[in-house]
């Protein structure tokens, strides 16, 4: 995982409203999200890229101003530490295993 941040936020606001969302579906287990949102942050970058674990995939955030734009492109899937491979959702054997018998 490599994560990278900025954040200088404004410490007597609050304020947090989500301006705006929209999103996609790219293959079966690519889904993509852009965001608008009101912020207490005066200045704000984040950078994040995952592999192997739960939701992998690459997340950008941009805020000036009270304003930050954020970028998420992603697998849906869960990881499988155990077996070093995404959880396959089609095997009841394996659900049960992760999940019990109550799934």
């Amino acid at each position: 995982m490599i994560n990278l941040s900025l954040n200088i936020r404004n410490p007597w606001s609050d304020r947090w409203d989500c301006i705006k969302t929209f999103s996609g579906q790219i293959s079966k287990h690519k889904f993509w999200e852009l965001q608008v949102d009101k912020t207490s942050d005066i200045l704000s970058a984040e950078i994040r890229y995952t592999i192997r674990q739960d939701h992998a995939g690459i997340f950008l955030s941009f805020g000036l101003f009270g304003y930050d734009a954020i970028f998420n492109l992603y697998d849906n899937r869960h990881w499988h530490s155990e077996k070093g491979r995404w959880v396959n959702y089609d095997d009841p054997e394996e659900l049960k295993e992760l999940y019990g018998e109550h799934r």
